[in-house]
Protein backbone atom coordinates (compact mmCIF):
# COMPACT_ATOMS: atom_id res chain seq x y z
CA UNK A 1 0.00 0.00 0.00
CA UNK A 2 1.44 3.68 -0.94
CA UNK A 3 1.88 6.19 1.84
CA UNK A 4 2.03 9.82 2.09
CA UNK A 5 3.84 11.70 5.22
CA UNK A 6 0.36 12.53 6.99
CA UNK A 7 -1.45 8.99 5.85
CA UNK A 8 -3.71 7.86 8.35
CA UNK A 9 -6.07 4.64 8.63
CA UNK A 10 -8.83 4.61 10.67
CA UNK A 11 -10.45 0.92 12.12
CA UNK A 12 -13.30 0.02 14.64
CA UNK A 13 -11.97 -2.29 17.32
CA UNK A 14 -12.86 -4.76 20.58
CA UNK A 15 -11.48 -5.52 23.40
CA UNK A 16 -13.18 -7.92 25.98
CA UNK A 17 -13.02 -6.50 29.21
CA UNK A 18 -13.25 -9.43 31.44
CA UNK A 19 -14.08 -8.04 34.87
CA UNK A 20 -17.31 -7.03 33.60
CA UNK A 21 -17.59 -9.51 30.83
CA UNK A 22 -17.63 -6.78 28.30
CA UNK A 23 -16.85 -6.29 24.90
CA UNK A 24 -15.82 -2.67 24.80
CA UNK A 25 -15.59 -0.42 21.13
CA UNK A 26 -12.82 1.65 20.56
CA UNK A 27 -11.99 4.02 17.07
CA UNK A 28 -8.26 2.94 16.33
CA UNK A 29 -6.52 5.51 14.45
CA UNK A 30 -3.00 4.15 12.97
CA UNK A 31 -0.37 7.04 12.18
CA UNK A 32 1.64 5.16 8.74
CA UNK A 33 4.71 6.86 8.50
CA UNK A 34 5.63 7.03 12.64
CA UNK A 35 4.08 3.77 13.00
CA UNK A 36 2.07 4.96 16.48
CA UNK A 37 -1.57 4.67 17.26
CA UNK A 38 -4.14 5.89 19.33
CA UNK A 39 -7.49 5.50 20.54
CA UNK A 40 -10.94 6.53 21.19
CA UNK A 41 -13.75 5.08 23.55
CA UNK A 42 -16.79 4.80 20.94
CA UNK A 43 -19.81 4.97 23.73
CA UNK A 44 -17.92 8.24 25.68
CA UNK A 45 -16.23 9.61 22.89
CA UNK A 46 -13.39 10.01 24.97
CA UNK A 47 -9.55 9.77 24.85
CA UNK A 48 -8.39 6.02 25.96
CA UNK A 49 -4.96 5.80 24.66
CA UNK A 50 -3.35 8.89 24.20
CA UNK A 51 -0.38 8.81 20.71
CA UNK A 52 1.74 5.90 20.90
CA UNK A 53 4.51 4.35 19.57
CA UNK A 54 3.14 0.88 18.07
CA UNK A 55 5.12 -1.93 19.49
CA UNK A 56 8.48 -3.28 17.57
CA UNK A 57 6.33 -6.91 16.72
CA UNK A 58 3.25 -4.80 15.25
CA UNK A 59 3.58 -3.87 11.66
CA UNK A 60 1.34 -2.16 9.00
CA UNK A 61 0.05 -5.60 7.41
CA UNK A 62 -1.42 -6.33 10.92
CA UNK A 63 -4.28 -3.47 10.64
CA UNK A 64 -7.08 -5.74 8.60
CA UNK A 65 -10.13 -6.74 9.09
CA UNK A 66 -10.60 -9.83 10.88
CA UNK A 67 -7.27 -9.07 11.82
CA UNK A 68 -5.74 -9.26 15.81
CA UNK A 69 -3.61 -7.17 17.30
CA UNK A 70 -1.83 -7.22 20.85
CA UNK A 71 -1.20 -3.49 21.78
CA UNK A 72 -0.53 -2.44 25.42
CA UNK A 73 -1.53 -5.83 26.80
CA UNK A 74 -4.69 -5.28 25.21
CA UNK A 75 -6.07 -8.08 22.22
CA UNK A 76 -8.03 -6.10 20.34
CA UNK A 77 -10.08 -7.77 17.20
CA UNK A 78 -10.11 -5.44 13.96
CA UNK A 79 -14.13 -5.59 13.06
CA UNK A 80 -14.38 -2.57 10.51
CA UNK A 81 -13.36 0.64 9.06
CA UNK A 82 -13.50 3.73 10.57
CA UNK A 83 -14.51 5.96 7.95
CA UNK A 84 -14.95 5.46 4.25
CA UNK A 85 -11.79 6.94 3.11
CA UNK A 86 -9.90 4.17 4.98
CA UNK A 87 -11.94 1.85 3.51
CA UNK A 88 -11.71 2.99 -0.26
CA UNK A 89 -8.05 3.04 0.53
CA UNK A 90 -7.39 -0.92 1.73
CA UNK A 91 -10.60 -2.83 0.88
CA UNK A 92 -9.22 -4.08 -2.36
CA UNK A 93 -5.30 -3.41 -1.73
CA UNK A 94 -5.29 -5.74 1.14
CA UNK A 95 -6.91 -9.22 -0.18
CA UNK A 96 -7.71 -11.60 2.54
CA UNK A 97 -7.61 -15.41 0.88
CA UNK A 98 -8.51 -18.77 2.72
CA UNK A 99 -5.98 -22.10 1.42
CA UNK A 100 -7.73 -25.61 2.40
CA UNK A 101 -4.96 -28.19 2.12
CA UNK A 102 -6.20 -32.08 2.34
CA UNK A 103 -5.17 -34.54 4.73
CA UNK A 104 -3.26 -36.46 1.79
CA UNK A 105 -1.50 -33.33 1.25
CA UNK A 106 -0.17 -33.48 5.23
CA UNK A 107 3.20 -34.48 4.09
CA UNK A 108 3.66 -31.35 2.23
CA UNK A 109 1.57 -29.21 4.63
CA UNK A 110 4.94 -27.19 5.45
CA UNK A 111 6.00 -26.72 2.50
CA UNK A 112 3.30 -24.95 0.98
CA UNK A 113 2.29 -22.84 4.20
CA UNK A 114 6.08 -21.79 3.75
CA UNK A 115 5.52 -20.97 -0.25
CA UNK A 116 2.22 -19.43 1.06
CA UNK A 117 3.93 -17.06 3.67
CA UNK A 118 6.69 -16.33 1.39
CA UNK A 119 4.00 -13.63 -0.24
CA UNK A 120 1.43 -13.31 1.92
CA UNK A 121 0.83 -12.51 5.88
CA UNK A 122 -0.40 -15.38 7.97
CA UNK A 123 -3.41 -14.34 10.05
CA UNK A 124 -4.56 -17.58 11.18
CA UNK A 125 -4.39 -21.44 11.06
CA UNK A 126 -6.18 -24.53 11.89
CA UNK A 127 -6.41 -28.49 11.69
CA UNK A 128 -10.06 -28.87 11.13
CA UNK A 129 -11.95 -32.48 11.63
CA UNK A 130 -14.48 -31.36 8.51
CA UNK A 131 -17.85 -32.98 8.61
CA UNK A 132 -20.13 -33.44 5.39
CA UNK A 133 -22.12 -31.22 5.71
CA UNK A 134 -19.41 -28.16 6.15
CA UNK A 135 -17.49 -29.57 3.29
CA UNK A 136 -20.62 -29.05 1.19
CA UNK A 137 -20.86 -25.98 2.53
CA UNK A 138 -17.22 -24.70 1.25
CA UNK A 139 -17.61 -26.40 -2.06
CA UNK A 140 -20.78 -24.63 -2.46
CA UNK A 141 -19.27 -21.58 -1.40
CA UNK A 142 -16.29 -22.10 -3.66
CA UNK A 143 -18.19 -22.77 -6.23
CA UNK A 144 -16.87 -26.57 -7.05
CA UNK A 145 -17.94 -29.58 -8.02
CA UNK A 146 -19.90 -31.55 -4.85
CA UNK A 147 -17.89 -34.54 -5.54
CA UNK A 148 -14.73 -32.92 -4.52
CA UNK A 149 -16.24 -32.62 -0.78
CA UNK A 150 -14.96 -36.22 -0.04
CA UNK A 151 -11.26 -34.53 -0.23
CA UNK A 152 -12.23 -32.76 2.83
CA UNK A 153 -13.83 -35.35 4.88
CA UNK A 154 -11.23 -38.12 4.27
CA UNK A 155 -9.26 -36.88 7.53
CA UNK A 156 -7.82 -33.83 9.15
CA UNK A 157 -7.42 -30.44 6.74
CA UNK A 158 -5.77 -27.52 7.77
CA UNK A 159 -6.77 -24.03 7.45
CA UNK A 160 -5.05 -21.28 6.39
CA UNK A 161 -6.08 -17.27 6.25
CA UNK A 162 -3.75 -14.76 4.82
CA UNK A 163 -3.54 -11.49 3.09
CA UNK A 164 -1.55 -9.71 1.04
CA UNK A 165 -2.12 -6.87 -1.72
CA UNK A 166 -3.21 -7.93 -4.65
CA UNK A 167 -3.99 -11.32 -3.21
CA UNK A 168 -6.13 -13.03 -5.27
CA UNK A 169 -3.84 -12.48 -8.25
CA UNK A 170 -0.53 -13.48 -5.95
CA UNK A 171 -3.08 -16.70 -4.79
CA UNK A 172 -3.73 -17.77 -8.62
CA UNK A 173 -0.01 -17.25 -9.77
CA UNK A 174 0.87 -20.18 -6.87
CA UNK A 175 -1.76 -22.08 -7.66
CA UNK A 176 -0.34 -23.93 -10.38
CA UNK A 177 3.05 -24.24 -8.40
CA UNK A 178 1.49 -25.63 -5.19
CA UNK A 179 -0.33 -28.15 -7.63
CA UNK A 180 2.51 -29.21 -9.50
CA UNK A 181 3.87 -29.99 -5.52
CA UNK A 182 1.35 -32.07 -4.25
CA UNK A 183 0.07 -33.64 -7.25
CA UNK A 184 -3.46 -32.96 -7.61
CA UNK A 185 -5.82 -30.20 -7.96
CA UNK A 186 -8.09 -31.91 -6.18
CA UNK A 187 -6.23 -31.94 -2.43
CA UNK A 188 -6.21 -28.18 -2.66
CA UNK A 189 -8.74 -25.45 -2.17
CA UNK A 190 -8.72 -21.65 -1.84
CA UNK A 191 -10.99 -18.77 -2.56
CA UNK A 192 -10.70 -16.26 -5.29
CA UNK A 193 -12.94 -13.48 -4.12
CA UNK A 194 -13.92 -11.64 -1.12
CA UNK A 195 -16.98 -12.74 -0.19
CA UNK A 196 -15.77 -16.74 -0.48
CA UNK A 197 -13.17 -15.95 1.82
CA UNK A 198 -15.25 -14.10 4.21
CA UNK A 199 -18.21 -16.93 4.55
CA UNK A 200 -15.03 -19.44 4.70
CA UNK A 201 -13.26 -18.05 7.36
CA UNK A 202 -16.79 -17.55 9.26
CA UNK A 203 -17.71 -21.23 8.91
CA UNK A 204 -14.28 -22.82 9.64
CA UNK A 205 -13.42 -20.18 12.21
CA UNK A 206 -16.41 -18.97 14.33
CA UNK A 207 -19.04 -20.92 13.27
CA UNK A 208 -17.99 -24.66 13.98
CA UNK A 209 -14.87 -23.79 16.39
CA UNK A 210 -14.91 -26.58 18.59
CA UNK A 211 -16.71 -28.94 16.73
CA UNK A 212 -13.65 -28.91 14.37
CA UNK A 213 -11.15 -29.40 17.59
CA UNK A 214 -8.47 -32.12 15.95
CA UNK A 215 -6.71 -32.26 19.74
CA UNK A 216 -6.79 -35.40 20.79
CA UNK A 217 -4.48 -34.98 24.26
CA UNK A 218 -3.03 -38.43 23.81
CA UNK A 219 0.39 -39.62 23.43
CA UNK A 220 0.88 -35.82 23.01
CA UNK A 221 3.82 -32.82 23.01
CA UNK A 222 3.03 -29.21 23.28
CA UNK A 223 5.08 -27.03 20.63
CA UNK A 224 4.45 -23.16 20.84
CA UNK A 225 6.19 -21.37 17.69
CA UNK A 226 7.42 -18.45 18.78
CA UNK A 227 5.43 -14.53 18.08
CA UNK A 228 9.36 -14.00 16.35
CA UNK A 229 9.39 -17.34 14.44
CA UNK A 230 6.10 -16.65 13.24
CA UNK A 231 6.69 -12.84 11.81
CA UNK A 232 10.03 -14.33 10.60
CA UNK A 233 7.64 -16.32 8.15
CA UNK A 234 9.29 -19.70 9.76
CA UNK A 235 5.61 -21.12 10.71
CA UNK A 236 5.93 -23.35 7.14
CA UNK A 237 9.51 -24.28 7.72
CA UNK A 238 9.16 -25.67 11.48
CA UNK A 239 5.80 -27.64 9.91
CA UNK A 240 8.13 -29.34 7.75
CA UNK A 241 10.69 -29.77 10.05
CA UNK A 242 8.56 -31.60 12.49
CA UNK A 243 6.38 -33.36 9.73
CA UNK A 244 9.90 -34.94 8.41
CA UNK A 245 10.96 -36.28 11.42
CA UNK A 246 7.97 -38.44 11.71
CA UNK A 247 5.98 -36.57 14.15
CA UNK A 248 2.22 -36.70 14.15
CA UNK A 249 0.97 -33.02 14.15
CA UNK A 250 -2.49 -34.00 15.32
CA UNK A 251 -3.67 -30.36 15.83
CA UNK A 252 -2.59 -26.50 14.45
CA UNK A 253 -3.78 -23.40 15.85
CA UNK A 254 -2.57 -19.91 15.95
CA UNK A 255 -3.13 -18.28 19.48
CA UNK A 256 -2.39 -14.37 21.11
CA UNK A 257 -1.34 -14.69 24.45
CA UNK A 258 -1.73 -11.80 26.27
CA UNK A 259 0.02 -11.37 29.37
CA UNK A 260 -2.16 -13.19 32.07
CA UNK A 261 -2.21 -16.11 29.45
CA UNK A 262 1.20 -16.20 29.14
CA UNK A 263 1.61 -16.09 32.86
CA UNK A 264 -0.53 -19.17 32.98
CA UNK A 265 0.72 -20.87 30.61
CA UNK A 266 4.42 -20.43 31.35
CA UNK A 267 3.51 -20.79 35.51
CA UNK A 268 5.40 -24.05 35.99
CA UNK A 269 8.43 -22.87 33.94
CA UNK A 270 8.83 -19.89 36.28
CA UNK A 271 11.63 -21.18 38.54
CA UNK A 272 13.18 -23.18 36.24
CA UNK A 273 13.93 -21.37 33.15
CA UNK A 274 16.30 -17.91 32.68
CA UNK A 275 15.05 -14.66 32.22
CA UNK A 276 10.95 -16.21 33.02
CA UNK A 277 9.75 -12.62 32.56
CA UNK A 278 11.63 -12.12 28.89
CA UNK A 279 9.86 -15.68 28.26
CA UNK A 280 6.36 -14.25 28.87
CA UNK A 281 7.21 -10.62 27.64
CA UNK A 282 8.35 -12.58 24.12
CA UNK A 283 4.93 -14.96 24.39
CA UNK A 284 2.96 -11.79 24.23
CA UNK A 285 4.76 -9.99 21.76
CA UNK A 286 2.45 -10.87 18.54
CA UNK A 287 0.53 -14.03 17.38
CA UNK A 288 1.75 -17.79 17.66
CA UNK A 289 1.20 -21.07 16.73
CA UNK A 290 0.51 -23.93 18.74
CA UNK A 291 1.09 -27.47 17.57
CA UNK A 292 0.04 -30.88 19.13
CA UNK A 293 2.45 -33.31 18.33
CA UNK A 294 2.03 -37.15 18.93
CA UNK A 295 5.07 -39.90 19.04
CA UNK A 296 5.98 -42.48 21.37
CA UNK A 297 7.10 -40.86 24.91
CA UNK A 298 6.30 -37.45 22.75
CA UNK A 299 7.60 -35.33 25.06
CA UNK A 300 11.37 -36.55 26.08
CA UNK A 301 11.56 -37.33 22.52
CA UNK A 302 10.23 -33.68 21.18
CA UNK A 303 12.74 -32.13 23.50
CA UNK A 304 15.21 -33.75 21.55
CA UNK A 305 14.88 -32.91 18.43
CA UNK A 306 13.47 -29.12 19.75
CA UNK A 307 17.40 -29.15 21.02
CA UNK A 308 18.78 -27.03 24.17
CA UNK A 309 16.75 -24.18 26.06
CA UNK A 310 20.38 -22.15 25.17
CA UNK A 311 20.74 -20.94 21.49
CA UNK A 312 24.16 -20.94 21.46
CA UNK A 313 24.71 -24.85 22.44
CA UNK A 314 21.68 -26.00 20.75
CA UNK A 315 24.21 -24.24 17.38
CA UNK A 316 27.50 -25.79 18.50
CA UNK A 317 26.14 -28.99 19.78
CA UNK A 318 22.81 -30.03 18.07
CA UNK A 319 23.15 -28.14 14.68
CA UNK A 320 20.43 -30.21 12.83
CA UNK A 321 17.59 -29.00 16.04
CA UNK A 322 14.71 -26.83 15.30
CA UNK A 323 16.36 -24.17 17.69
CA UNK A 324 19.15 -23.97 16.08
CA UNK A 325 18.38 -23.77 12.94
CA UNK A 326 15.39 -20.79 13.51
CA UNK A 327 16.63 -19.69 17.03
CA UNK A 328 18.21 -16.25 17.47
CA UNK A 329 18.67 -16.10 20.88
CA UNK A 330 17.91 -17.85 24.50
CA UNK A 331 14.29 -15.43 24.48
CA UNK A 332 13.51 -15.92 21.12
CA UNK A 333 14.54 -19.38 20.70
CA UNK A 334 11.69 -20.21 17.90
CA UNK A 335 9.84 -22.44 19.52
CA UNK A 336 8.38 -23.42 23.15
CA UNK A 337 8.43 -27.32 23.69
CA UNK A 338 6.57 -29.06 26.50
CA UNK A 339 9.85 -30.05 29.37
CA UNK A 340 8.22 -32.35 31.68
CA UNK A 341 6.18 -35.52 30.69
CA UNK A 342 3.28 -34.98 33.04
CA UNK A 343 3.31 -31.75 31.29
CA UNK A 344 2.26 -32.77 27.66
CA UNK A 345 -1.64 -33.51 28.07
CA UNK A 346 -2.25 -30.07 30.01
CA UNK A 347 -0.28 -27.85 27.80
CA UNK A 348 -1.87 -29.28 25.11
CA UNK A 349 -5.22 -29.12 27.01
CA UNK A 350 -4.52 -25.00 27.84
CA UNK A 351 -3.81 -24.25 24.08
CA UNK A 352 -6.24 -26.18 22.11
CA UNK A 353 -9.36 -26.41 24.78
CA UNK A 354 -9.09 -23.83 27.43
CA UNK A 355 -8.08 -20.21 25.12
Amino acid sequence: MSARNDETYLFVVEWYDPMPQLKRKYLLKYFTEQHSVEMVDLKSKKIFLKKSPCPDYISKEDFIIGGKVLLYSRELDIVDYGDLKTKDRLQYQIQQVVVILGSDMYSNWGKVIDLLTNKFTLIKIRTALISQNVADNICQIFELNPRRATSLTSGVSLVAVLNAEDGFNKLAELSNTIELLVGSSDLFFYSNGGTQSSECTTLLFDKYPTVLNTSTLDNCTCCVIKPHAVKSRNVGKIIHEIISQGYEISAISNLMFDRIKAEEFLEVYKDVVPDYSDHVMQLTNGPSVALEIRAQDAVQTFRQSAGPWDVDMAKELRPESIRSKFGMDNIRSAIHCTDLPTDGQLECEYCFRLM
